[in-house]
Parts: structure tokens; sequence; C-alpha cells
């Protein structure tokens, strides 16, 4: 194993496996008591639910996420296509002076 392959696995020994008392006399206790201080820092158990936002969040919340999954999207998708479509065909025919 290369030496920075190790030195990148060193750094991310988890707190309760090394901790400050089993590293004796190292020079490097106070970095690896940093290291046990962020670790103890950061947030214990599930991740508060993110609410959806925007209308595209929205969207996906309720028609792509969990439990919520239908085929409706396809639906959306093939009638924006329709509507764009005769939009488009309306607009070249008609408005731009091409009436035949």
């Amino acid at each position: 194993m290369s030496f920075v392959a190790r030195r990148q696995l060193s750094t991310l020994i988890p707190p309760k496996i090394a901790s400050v008392k089993n590293l004796g006399a190292n020079p490097n206790a106070k970095r690896m008591n940093n290291v046990v201080a962020f670790y103890k820092a950061l947030p214990q158990g599930k991740a508060a639910e993110i609410q959806p936002r925007g209308v595209i969040g929205r969207y996906r919340a309720k028609y792509f996420d969990g439990d919520n999954a239908s085929g409706k999207p396809i639906f959306h998708l093939a009638l924006t296509i329709l509507i764009g479509g005769y939009s488009l065909e309306y607009y070249f025919h008609h408005a731009a002076g091409g009436h035949h």
C-alpha cells in the first residue's frame, strides 16, 4: 500500500476506535483530540426531512418521491409536447405571415 493511500486511510479512523487515551505519548494526540471532538459534534439520529421548494421541487415530491410515484408525469410530458407543438405550428403558419 502506498504512503498516500495509508495516509488517507489513517485520517478516517472513527473516534471510538482511536481515542486520545489509547495513543499514549504520541505527539499527534492533540490533533487526534480535535478529530474526536469533531466527530462528537456531528448531529446524531435521522436528518430532518427537507421540505420541497419551488415548482419543480413540489412536483417531484408529489409525483416521484416515496409512495407517491405514478405514471402521471408521462401524461404531463405528452400533453406539454402536444401543446408546445401546436403553439409553434400555429405561430409559424398563421402569425408569421405564412398563411397559404
